[in-house]
Order: C-alpha cells, then sequence, then structure tokens
C-alpha cells in the first residue's frame, strides 16, 4: 500500500497544555476566546461552561472531549466544581492556508460562522492518548516534536468524534439566520403544491442546506419535510372541511396524489378524507 499526503498550509498556533484545575465554589473565570479551535478532554473532574453566541450553559462532567471553535474573537466563562478538581489536557490549534483557495482543515467539519461548543463522552482511544503525555521518552528538540504530533494526534481524534456522533449539541441560529429560515418557512407556505427541494429553497433565502436544515429544526422544534407535510395536510383538511374542493382536487393543490393523499391523511388525522365530504 502507497499513500502520500501533503499539506501546504501553516499551522500558526500549537498549544498543548495538561494539569489540575480547582477553582473557590460559585466563581466564574472569564475567557477571551480566539480565532481557532480549542479541545478540552475533561478526564476527571466537572465544570460548566458558557460561549458567547451559544444559546445555553453547558454542564460537562469527565471523561468527557470538549471541542469548541471560535472563527471571530468572541468570549466565554467557566466554573470547575470546588470540590472536584478537574484533570484536563488542552490543545489550542490555528492554521494559516498555504494558497489562494486553501482554507483551515477544520472548516468543512463545523456548519456555522459563529462560536460553538460541542462535546461527547471521550472515546477510550483518546483517554489512553492523554495518558502518554505523560510518559515522553524524549528530550530537546525530540521532545518538542513529540509533544507537537501527540497534540495534533489529539486534535484529529477530537474532531472526528465529534463530527461522526450524533449527540452534537444544538446551537440556536443567530437572529439574521432566523429571518431567513421564516423566509424559508413562508416560500413553503406559499408553494404548499409545488415546493422547491432542499438545495434550491437554501439557495433562495441565503443559506447553505445544512445550516437551513439544522436551523429549521433549532428555531421552529421540526424538520423542513416534517413542516412542510404537516402544513400540507393541515390545508388539505381546510379546504375539505368547508366543502371548497372534493378529494382529488385537494390533493393536487397541496401537491399529493390522490392514492398516496389518502393515506398520509388518514394517518395524521384518523379518518379517511372522504368523511369530511
Amino acid at each position: 500500500m502507497t499513500l502520500e499526503h501533503r499539506w501546504t498550509g501553516a499551522i500558526s498556533q500549537l498549544d498543548l497544555a495538561s494539569g489540575v484545575l480547582q477553582q473557590p465554589d460559585g466563581d466564574w473565570v472569564d475567557e477571551q476566546l480566539h480565532h481557532g479551535t480549542k479541545v478540552v478532554v475533561i478526564l476527571r473532574g466537572a465544570m460548566r461552561a458558557r460561549i458567547d453566541g451559544c444559546g445555553s450553559e453547558f454542564s460537562i462532567a469527565g471523561p468527557t472531549v470538549c471541542v469548541i471553535r471560535s472563527p471571530a474573537h468572541a468570549s466565554g466563562r467557566q466554573m470547575v466544581t470546588a470540590d472536584e478538581p478537574l484533570h484536563y489536557v488542552m490543545v489550542k490549534a490555528a492554521f494559516s492556508p498555504g494558497g489562494e483557495g486553501e482554507r483551515d482543515p477544520l472548516t468543512p467539519l463545523f456548519c456555522t460562522d459563529r462560536p460553538s461548543l460541542q462535546h461527547i463522552e471521550a472515546p477510550r482511544a483518546l483517554q489512553a492518548l492523554c495518558s502518554q503525555l505523560e510518559v515522553c521518552p524524549f528530550v530537546g528538540a525530540a521532545r518538542d516534536l513529540f509533544l507537537s504530533a501527540k497534540a495534533i494526534e489529539i486534535l484529529a481524534l477530537a474532531c472526528d468524534a465529534v463530527d461522526t456522533n450524533s449527540a452534537i449539541e444544538t446551537l440556536r441560529p443567530s437572529l439574521g439566520d432566523v429571518e431567513r429560515l421564516k423566509k424559508a418557512r413562508a416560500i413553503l407556505l406559499e408553494r404548499l403544491g409545488a415546493p422547491p427541494n432542499l438545495p434550491a429553497l437554501a439557495a433562495a433565502v441565503g443559506l447553505n442546506t445544512r445550516k437551513l436544515t439544522d436551523g429549521f429544526q433549532a428555531a421552529f422544534g421540526t424538520t423542513v419535510n416534517d413542516f412542510l407535510q404537516d402544513a400540507r395536510l393541515n390545508e388539505a383538511y381546510r379546504l375539505l372541511s368547508s366543502g371548497a374542493t372534493n378529494v382529488s382536487e385537494a390533493a393536487h393543490r397541496v401537491g399529493y396524489t390522490p392514492a398516496y393523499f389518502s393515506a398520509v391523511f388518514r394517518k395524521r388525522f384518523g379518518i379517511s378524507p372522504r368523511d369530511l365530504l
């Protein structure tokens, strides 16, 4: 097997730290978040965290890995449980593109352009990797290379873990995105009979598909498809109960074939569409 890999960018910041943190009970500590990605592996202990731009406070207990992404300068606060010290390993990384069109290699993992915090249970492999920092066999320049390699490995394992795990904290959309999501909802309501597909709808309101689907769920508590189906069926119910249309006409007006319409209508309301005539 032959493997070749070249990345032409540069690491503008790579900090690695580990230790034990203890704070007086009830004390919040302010922190400035700089551009880049920070990974915190909490091996033992517990903490609470707040990140400006995130919708809620996070309660985190080890063993947990947290990935904090800050595309721009932001701030946060943290509080460590006083009766149990926090044992942690931390990596801070920022990347500089190597040429035109290149970007931070972690950008595709994060769909938001706002500060974010994601956390899941730390995989055993990541916990084991953190323990290797205590037994570095090298000194001098070789030690620097060893620790830098371990920092990048921790970064890779942590980002892979949160990227492949479905239990990721859902963040609230920005105010601007909420307005775009409301516009998307209005478009769907206006075009029940022939709604745009997800890519077309996202483009119409100035979002990418991922931000549309994730943001719609966060803002309205339902998926785009579920919202559309409910809106279609509710409109069909209104048309039929008012006597404005027959079953076939109602189905076509909300974008269904008559046969499929009858099945989903009965599933939704527990009655046949003809029962309303």
